[in-house]
């Protein structure tokens, strides 16, 4: 046994070596193994050809199930990467746009990109990023950026700024002039599909969080605001910027201090509040904001 997984791990770490494909439903693993069942069962009996045909309308069957048929609606998903942020923008015209990455790998550890991320969109057959935004160069924002850019075909990268000087903005940098991927500090709408668009503002301002890239998602009737990092400073700015009756908001800082206020909750009066958070010694997420946020459905 020792031997045989020394030989499968020697030619896994080779290049080109592995090949991810896209993750079997219970229906297809079932066909599959019936298929086989089949085949094994035809050479018993000479290849009758009652079983063979059988055996190749199964092989029909599973082909089809293979096949992708794209959906035509809005999905958000909000990325357990407990004390980070990061989600992915499918639109209505199957267009994907990452906002943040979650953290970089540490002490040893996998990134939360290759552990969480990148596994879930290669396991349902994505490939192509329209935009990943990335909202400011803190590491549980941007640690991933990397990673996604290394694995996935990233149409255009978002940014706050070309002047930061942080060790992960420096990688950063590096791979998007390697790989050639347009890169842009946003200025209003940066993405339209008819009832759909991606509207982003940002602070001028000194403080790093406040300054983050903060993203409005308009579809129909719904609209989500994701604040990154940004609280009541940015908020205060871009008043007449920022929509008002929203459904969904994204509380900035996972739900740090003065990330929310009275002003701003009455204004935006948004039904519901997710905390990107988990296990930190930052405090987070504050007992002031959970409070201001109360008459909010809380997902955290």
């Amino acid at each position: 046994l020792h031997c045989i997984v020394f030989i499968s791990n020697f030619f896994s770490t080779l290049s080109h070596s592995l090949l991810t494909t896209t993750h079997p439903n219970i229906f297809q693993i079932s066909v599959y193994y019936i298929i086989i069942l089949l085949i094994t069962l035809s050479i018993k009996t000479t290849f009758s050809k009652k079983i063979i045909t059988i055996c190749l309308s199964c092989l029909i069957l599973l082909s089809i199930t293979v096949i992708n048929i794209p959906s035509r609606d809005l999905q958000i998903i909000t990325f357990d990467v407990q004390n980070a942020d990061c989600f992915l923008i499918k639109t209505p015209q199957n267009k994907y746009f990452i906002i943040d990455t979650g953290r970089a790998s540490y002490r040893g550890s996998k990134a939360q990109a290759n552990s969480i991320i990148i596994k879930y969109l290669k396991d349902r057959g994505i490939k192509n990023i329209e935009g990943m935004i990335i909202t400011h160069f803190d590491n549980d924002h941007s640690g991933g950026a990397v990673d996604i850019m290394n694995n996935l075909n990233v149409k255009t990268v978002y940014i706050n700024t070309f002047k930061d000087k942080s060790m992960t903005s420096i990688n950063i940098y590096k791979t998007l002039r390697t790989k050639e991927i347009s890169t842009k500090i946003p200025k209003g709408i940066i993405y339209s599909e008819n009832d759909f668009r991606l509207n982003t503002f940002i602070a001028n301002s000194q403080e790093d969080n406040e300054k983050s890239i903060i993203t409005h998602l308009n579809y129909k009737d719904f609209d989500m605001l994701f604040m990154g990092d940004a609280g009541t400073a940015a908020f205060e700015q871009l008043k007449t910027k920022m929509p008002v009756n929203i459904d969904v908001l994204k509380v900035g800082h996972h739900g740090g201090p003065n990330v929310v206020n009275s002003e701003m909750i009455n204004h935006l009066s948004n039904k519901i509040s997710i905390i990107s958070t988990g296990p930190n010694a930052f405090g987070h997420p504050n007992r002031g904001t959970l409070d201001i946020l109360r008459n909010t459905d809380i997902y955290r």
